[in-house]
């Protein structure tokens, strides 16, 4: 699979490998890199705001009962930001950790 950059012109010189030495959190996988969503990736070194915050999810209209989970918001440059989900809050940190070094 080709991985495409989120942000045209910054792409890594071997995305494939770096992949490799990522760490699954959840759904995500992170090195500290990149980012790697579905086919594509979102370089570190373009973040220029990451923070946490708690929320809800309400999966099919569920009449307010939300799961409680974890949300990432990144700012990267872009006109809307990237939202990462993710249910623990110790995975949440860990995420964090990971991309802001």
């Amino acid at each position: 699979m080709a991985w495409k950059s989120i942000v045209p012109g910054t792409e890594l010189s071997d995305a494939k490998a770096d992949r490799k030495i990522a760490v699954s959190i959840e759904k995500y996988k992170v090195s500290p890199n990149a980012i790697y969503l579905s086919g594509e990736y979102l370089p570190t070194s373009v973040i220029k705001e990451a923070k946490k915050q708690a929320s809800t999810y309400t999966p099919n209209c569920a009449c307010g009962k939300g799961i409680p989970v974890f949300k990432i918001r990144i700012d990267y440059g872009a006109e809307k930001p990237l939202i990462l989900m993710l249910e623990k809050e110790a995975n949440a940190d860990k995420l964090l950790q990971i991309i802001l070094g």
